[in-house]
């Protein structure tokens, strides 16, 4: 085929100016990558406070800007003494063509891949937060940023505590407006109890001058989180919450659900719910409890202090305070005790502090209280031991011959708990006819008891016996009745608690006198 003259000149034309375009083209992305690479550092240095190192970067800009680079590094206010604020393995972005060369820049998608952030607390950073007036205007726009993997660390204040380290298996942030708090989703790992955390929420403007003053705030949800890592309990929890503040001081609110909550030394699960507020130390993980309202069972209680992060993991000591108002005795039976049910049922009442020190043993050993509890309308599970109660109370109002079980005892005292040992100082039993003052230890484990002190009896001596016994015993009722009291009289409470046995000592005194 023949080619017309005019259709020659129209492609030599055209090629012409391609050659031409091609040739601008590479000169234009030639000299725009210096100046692309100068522009971002400037940029970037300017909005975070930062010395910035930039490894390579490359730019295209046909048919869309899209750029890549690698190891982009942050240092803070310049500093090389303490590590890299931000570091990232690898980014892209891209961007329309004209939203890229306007003001402020629109970028409409940045991945950041390998993102660490590693915040110091502003005793090291020293510098100033920003404020509406000095904040520094971002020079771009981030329509989305996705950044996987990203480690977030915290460097805690105190110089002896590990760094607290959030591991961000996903993350997604959307711009609102210039400015404005981004968007976020993020799904993180949470070590111990092992589980995934999701979170919705708000993050930044990003605070230049004190990067630990950044705001943050969210929403959360935690799932099926083992509990059986800590050693002595065990249980599946799950938690729902919320989330404000700075990264440094976080407060939080929300309830946890452990519907199989179980102490190693009892082996009963039992339905354990909280709510609570907290105010959590965005630099390691410690955590002020203001209170916690718990219910165990039909149980209310609270519990309130302070918390260091992994203090059971990682052999700190642990300091609260718990108390109840009004909870079931049994509940807590459940949770402690084998026996296949509660030994006692009634009302209780406790205000302790509660330690619990370093150690490799179960937490239920390691537990130290110290405090004090009242128990009302007290009545044993166990038919021959309410029965034993009964009779001393029948006894102890004059009437030995009755043998009707509904009996109530009320307890009060202080307790000590230590090595699974508990020590009652002063412990008050009182059942209808007599009150009963003693003192002694109990153990947790095998339940064993030994208490000895006196009893105040509504009887006489004679009238708590029958018969013959009754008539021997009335010439020394006169030795045993004190403060109008009918008589005063030695007590021993010996056995176990699934076999105590009450012990009267008359002869002890008739022997005195």
């Amino acid at each position: 085929m023949v080619i017309s003259r005019r259709v020659r000149i129209v492609l030599l034309v055209s090629g012409a100016i391609f050659l031409t375009l091609a040739a601008v083209t590479t000169f234009l992305i030639l000299r725009f990558q210096p100046i692309a690479r100068s522009y971002v550092m400037s940029a970037l240095r300017d909005r975070y406070k930062s010395e910035i190192e930039l490894g390579d970067l490359q730019i295209s800009l046909f048919p869309t800007v899209h750029a890549t680079g690698e190891n982009l590094v942050f240092r803070f206010g310049g500093r090389r003494d303490i590590p890299p604020m931000i570091q990232v393995r690898r980014f892209t972005f891209d961007a329309r063509f004209i939203g890229f060369f306007r003001k402020p820049k629109h970028i409409r998608l940045l991945r950041l891949e390998g993102l660490q952030i590693k915040l110091q607390p502003r005793e090291v950073t020293g510098g100033q937060p920003d404020t509406p007036q000095n904040a520094p205007r971002s020079p771009f726009i981030l329509d989305e940023v996705i950044a996987d993997g990203t480690i977030l660390e915290t460097t805690p204040k105190d110089p002896t505590k590990d760094p607290l380290i959030f591991d961000i298996r996903k993350l997604n942030l959307r711009t609102v407006g210039l400015g404005e708090a981004m968007t976020f989703r993020a799904e993180l790992t949470n070590p111990k109890p092992p589980g995934l955390i999701h979170s919705d929420g708000r993050f930044g403007p990003w605070n230049a001058g004190q990067p630990s003053d950044t705001q943050v705030s969210g929403k959360y949800t935690f799932r099926n989180a083992d509990l059986s890592v800590f050693h002595g309990i065990g249980g599946t929890l799950s938690s729902d919450g919320s989330y404000k503040g700075e990264l440094d001081t976080i407060e939080v609110e929300g309830t946890t659900d452990i519907p199989d909550f179980v102490l190693t030394s009892g082996g009963h699960p039992m339905h354990l719910q909280t709510k609570f507020n907290a105010t959590v130390d965005g630099t390691d993980g410690d955590t002020i409890l203001h209170p916690v309202r718990a219910q165990l069972g039909q149980s209310m209680f609270e519990v309130s202090g302070a918390i260091d992060r992994g203090a059971l993991e990682k052999h700190k000591t642990i300091l609260l305070e718990a108390k109840a108002g009004s909870a079931r005795l049994e509940d807590f039976l459940r949770l402690s005790v084998k026996s296949p049910r509660p030994p006692m049922t009634g009302l209780i009442r406790f205000d302790s502090k509660v330690r619990i020190p370093p150690g490799e043993t179960d937490v239920v050993e390691r537990l130290q209280l110290d405090g004090m509890f009242a128990l009302n309308g007290v009545r044993f599970t166990s038919p021959d031991v309410q029965q034993k109660i009964a009779n001393l109370s029948h006894h102890a109002e004059g009437d030995p011959k009755d043998e009707d079980p509904n009996v109530a005892a009320d307890f009060k005292g202080r307790f000590r708990l230590r090595n699974g040992r508990m020590d009652l100082p002063d412990l008050r039993f009182t059942v209808p006819g007599a009150t009963i003052d003693i003192k002694g230890n109990y153990g947790l484990r095998k339940g064993d008891l030994d208490f000895r002190g006196t009893a105040r009896l509504d009887a006489t001596v004679s009238q708590m016996a029958t018969g013959f016994k009754k008539l021997l015993l009335k010439p020394v009722d006169p030795l045993f009745k004190r403060d109008g009291a009918g008589a005063v009289v030695p007590i021993t409470i010996s056995g176990t608690r699934g076999s105590p046995s009450f012990k009267l000592d008359i002869g002890r005194v008739i022997k005195r006198n």
